[in-house]
């Protein structure tokens, strides 16, 4: 009985004992399936539980003991496990209630939107680009197709008697050296018998490839221009031809040495562009007019962003005429320049020691550029001076009713500026450009004092001002749409402060406006308009009396359709407004011109 009473005694001991710290096991163990963490200790202590055998009461009490002792030391250590959370770098957060114990919560519509701001400098958002001026070409040519031999043929006619034939064609000898030739004839009769013209022209490029960096380009040119002076001549004079002859014949040529280096900035290596040039040019009266010009650039890349240069030019211009005899006009300068490209800035210094007819001058040579933070505009400014050789041949290309000068001076221009250039986005640019000039012996053109110009019309003489200062503006504003549109516009304002001779400015236009459009609607139609306007220049009239011309609106276009590959017809109207305009007193133009005509193109 005694034992009976023990071995219940060991049994309710046992079940009391045993009983917790199975549960404790069990709850460690789902404490581990859900962590997935598995201590070594509990490891041991489960092998060792599994090895156990009852042999008798106080073995297993001994026991079971020792093992309560080993899961109540791993009860306390898996405890900081159960109440630390570890936390990254991340702030930490106050949870909405409703994620609490990962319980249901209603969904929530977030309307609110997350703003983000960039501070992004405007030089990151746009640069500055001056595309190139895009020339519509009437084909396209196919790489496939040998362009080695080509040209077209331009025929056209008009009102008042009005022809217009030109001749192109281009070809690549056996060296591969490029040729080309134009000729072309223009000629048209006004409503006087005088008011004619009749131009021929004939121009020669050539391209020669000396070896792979180096080539010579040549131009060679000649021109004949036959015109009457028909100012206050009365159509109904019954006097020779002879006397209103103003014809001119220009001959002269061009060469230049380019040198394509691959590198063009390369330190130490020096670049140079020498070029020739030749005209001779014959006026009425037998008065006859050389002039021979040399002006090359040398530069040196020294380090990065510096760059010397050492430009020389030369010139000299001889008229020969049978009352004045010859005169003769000459200069060389030397421009010694450093070009810096430092402190986001373009800086160019230098002087230009200059004689002219054997008087020695030094002239300043000043120009910066920089591009402002932030921002696109570039501000320009500089001071130079510029040598000018007048020719007989640039006059009466401004003035084709001029007389044979009595003398021929050098113009000195010294001009102060300051530009600045917009950039308005990737297709339009407009800049201003203000200035202060100082004049020597600027050319002007006034009318010359006949006692009977019926006999022999109308003459312009030049006038050369020995002083003379300006202000001068200078706008333009230019738009471009891939390369199916294009827009250019230019204003130039002038206006005299001084004059040392002269009482005004004679024959020098104080406003001139010019726009001009190319529309390319498709590969059939190209259309092409301008606009020039201009405000009258101040001239002494028949009496002698100082008067200001008219202003004038000239309005041009031509509309150009490609009916083949090889034919096309083009229309073209001049003085559209039909508004007979004087750009030189007494000297009235045609009305509107209306031409028309094909082109046929072609290929060997």
């Amino acid at each position: 009985m005694k034992h009976l009473l023990k071995y219940i005694f060991l049994f309710a001991l046992l079940t009391f004992v045993v009983s917790p710290t199975y549960s404790q096991k069990k709850q460690k163990q789902s404490q581990k399936t859900t962590k997935k963490v598995k201590p070594k200790k509990t490891k041991k202590a489960k092998k060792k539980k599994s090895t156990i055998k009852i042999e008798n009461s106080n073995k297993q009490f001994a026991k079971l003991t020792k093992e309560n002792v080993e899961v109540q030391t791993i009860k306390v250590d898996s405890i900081p496990e159960k109440v630390v959370t570890i936390l990254s770098d991340f702030k930490p957060q106050l949870k909405k209630l409703a994620k609490i114990n990962f319980n249901n919560a209603r969904v929530q519509n977030d309307t609110t939107s997350l703003r983000i701001e960039y501070n992004i400098p405007s030089q990151n958002l746009s640069f500055q680009y001056k595309p190139i001026s895009l020339v519509p070409r009437s084909y396209k040519a196919d790489s496939s197709i040998a362009t080695n031999n080509n040209g077209s043929v331009k025929i056209g006619f008009g009102n008042y008697l009005q022809r217009d034939i030109e001749l192109n064609y281009q070809f690549k000898d056996a060296l591969n050296n490029n040729h080309s030739f134009n000729i072309f004839n223009n000629a048209y009769s006004g409503l006087h018998h005088l008011q004619t013209l009749n131009e021929l022209g004939l121009n020669y490029l050539n391209n020669v490839f000396i070896n792979e960096h180096n080539r010579i380009v040549s131009k060679i040119y000649y021109k004949q221009s036959e015109r009457n002076r028909y100012g206050m001549v009365p159509d109904s004079t019954t006097f020779p031809l002879s006397n209103y002859k103003q014809n001119y014949y220009l001959a002269g040529a061009s060469f230049s040495w380019l040198n394509d280096l691959n590198d063009l900035n390369e330190i130490g290596k020096l670049q140079y562009i020498p070029i020739l040039n030749y005209e001779h040019f014959e006026g009425f009266t037998g008065a006859v007019n050389n002039w021979v010009a040399f002006n090359n650039k040398f530069s040196i890349p020294y380090k990065t962003g510096i760059i010397f240069n050492l430009d020389l030019n030369y010139s000299y211009n001889q008229l020969k005429s049978k009352l004045n005899g010859a005169v003769n006009n000459n200069f060389i300068s030397l421009s010694p320049t450093i070009h810096l490209n430092k402190f986001e800035s373009n800086i160019e210094l230098g002087i230009s020691p200059t004689f002219e007819n054997s008087k020695f001058n030094l002239y300043p040579l000043v120009n910066f550029s920089r591009k402002l933070k932030d921002t696109n505009y570039t501000l320009s400014a500089g001071w130079n001076t510029q040598i000018l050789n007048n020719q007989y041949t640039t006059l009466v290309a401004t003035n084709p009713w001029l007389n044979v000068p009595n003398s021929m001076e050098m113009t000195t221009h010294d001009k102060k500026f300051i530009e600045v250039g917009i950039n308005a986005g990737k297709r339009l640019d407009y800049g201003i450009n203000f200035s202060l000039n100082n004049y020597k012996n600027l050319p002007l053109f006034n009318r010359q004092f006949i006692a009977n110009p019926v006999l022999n019309g109308l003459f312009y003489t030049a006038i050369f001002e020995k002083e003379a200062t300006s202000i001068e503006l200078e706008a333009n504003m230019r738009y471009q749409f891939s390369d199916k549109l294009l827009v250019v516009n230019k204003l130039k304002y002038i206006q005299f402060n001084s004059l040392l001779l002269n009482a005004k400015a004679w024959g020098i236009l104080p406003v001139e406006l010019e726009s001009k459009i190319n529309w390319l609607p498709n590969n059939k139609w190209n259309i092409a308009g301008s606009m020039k306007f201009w405000t009258g220049a101040a001239v002494l009239n028949n009496k002698s009396v100082a008067v200001d011309m008219k202003n004038a609106l000239v309005l041009n276009a031509i509309v150009q359709y490609k009916l083949t590959p090889k034919w096309s017809t083009w229309v073209k109207g001049e003085n559209l407004l039909d508004r007979p305009y004087e750009r030189w007193l007494d000297y009235p133009s045609l009305g509107v011109q209306l031409m028309g005509g094909v082109v046929y193109s072609f290929r060997k």
